[in-house]
């Protein structure tokens, strides 16, 4: 079993992100959850009570910069140092043609993902490269490799956030940091099981296979900088 005990994680998102928490966490992990919502930090603290000493939820809204870099310096307050980024958070918008979207919902759904990211990864990357480690993982999706058809604004800022990670990984990789993307389809959540349900799930990528993933890399992803871990479900 991988032992991350003594390093500190940031996760971002939502159900996906309390997936990642509790892997990180059960592997020894401290884990800071930056949550949007104010009135998700009463839900976190209990749905991880038992990790009371090793989790620390976090309030911020993250298409702020300054937030952002509170939330940072709040986790290093507490734990001392940040090690990983688990960024999860986003949203969606589709189903329509490019032509039916408007300029404002291309500008909504950078607003979910492109500008969080950038703001969490400015606050961070300095820290880790201080450290001379850290390892920062992004999550887009397999629309990106695909023709995005019904799909064009979510694409498109998804397709931002690889852009964003895969200059992070040369700028910062003489500093002992890696930045890794993950791509996958559908996940399996409640949260997507509810809103389709009548889809098939059992084409869809399950969520213990990305945990397991991402605590490889965070353990053992020296040689693995700006590497695309694609998740396409099962076809």
């Amino acid at each position: 079993m991988i032992d991350l005990s003594g390093k500190v994680a940031i996760v971002t998102g939502g159900s996906v992100g309390s997936e990642l928490a509790r892997g990180f966490l059960e592997a020894g992990a401290n884990v800071a959850f930056v949550y949007r919502n104010p009135g998700r930090g009463t839900a976190l603290r209990k749905e991880f009570e038992k990790f009371s000493s090793t989790f620390q939820p976090v309030q911020a809204d993250l298409t702020d910069a300054g937030q952002a870099r509170n939330a940072v310096v709040s986790v290093k307050g507490r734990f001392g140092r940040v090690d990983f980024l688990l960024n999860s958070l986003g949203g969606w918008l589709g189903g329509k043609k490019l032509h039916e979207h408007s300029a404002a919902e291309l500008q909504k759904m950078f607003s979910m993902d492109v500008f969080p990211t950038f703001n969490i990864m400015s606050a961070v990357l300095p820290l880790m490269a201080e450290q001379k480690f850290g390892r920062v993982v992004n999550f887009i999706s397999m629309q990106v490799f695909g023709s995005g058809a019904g799909n064009s604004v979510y694409t498109a800022s998804k397709a931002a956030i690889l852009a964003l990670s895969n200059a992070a990984a040369e700028e910062y990789k003489n500093d002992g940091v890696s930045v890794f993307a993950v791509a996958p389809s559908t996940i399996d959540t409640a949260d997507n099981r509810k809103s389709m349900p009548k889809a098939d799930t059992k084409k869809w990528v399950k969520i213990d296979e990305i945990v397991a993933a991402l605590l490889f890399l965070c353990s053992a992803g020296d040689s693995l900088n700006g590497t695309v871990l694609k998740f396409p479900g099962r076809i």
